[in-house]
């Protein structure tokens, strides 16, 4: 459902408005009904559609609750949480702790992942990715997944 990249603009009320290319897909897909949550290897937000969220919240409550690692990241994954509704504008309303966990400022960037999207800071990424352009992608396993997707 969601691919590319995009740079946007947050506004100070914390709005991110979604490309109008996801406007009708969302409306039939989810309703514009979104979950927002943090992201447990990258300072950024993972936005997923609430029907897809709702398998993945089942999963996690199907997860033992006697051990404590698994409690601390559905702690930190259900935690933050949040549901959030696009307006009418195609607007998403990112909560401030959210906000402050990724460190978003006025320059944001979405990244379609499939399923999901990524919200990142402008810099955040822009960071991310020159660590990206410099990586070795030869290494066995990567080499075996590349040639798997036929990249």
């Amino acid at each position: 459902m969601f691919r590319g990249y995009d740079e946007l603009t947050m506004d100070a009320k914390g709005r991110v408005g979604l490309p109008t290319r996801y406007h009708d897909r969302v409306q039939k897909g989810c309703e514009g009904r979104f979950v927002v949550t943090v992201d447990l290897r990258e300072a950024c937000l993972v936005i997923y559609p609430l029907p897809d969220w709702e398998v993945i919240e089942r999963a996690f409550n199907a997860l033992p609750g006697s051990d404590k690692d698994l409690a601390l990241l559905k702690r930190r994954i259900l935690g933050y949480a949040t549901e959030v509704q696009m307006d009418s504008a195609g607007r998403l309303l990112i909560s401030p702790e959210l906000r402050q966990y990724a460190g978003l400022d006025k320059q944001v960037v979405l990244t379609g992942q499939g399923k999901k999207c990524e919200l990142w800071d402008k810099a955040a990424w822009d960071a991310m990715n020159a660590q990206a352009m410099a990586a070795d992608f030869s290494a066995a396993h990567l080499a075996q997944a590349i040639d798997t997707l036929a990249l």
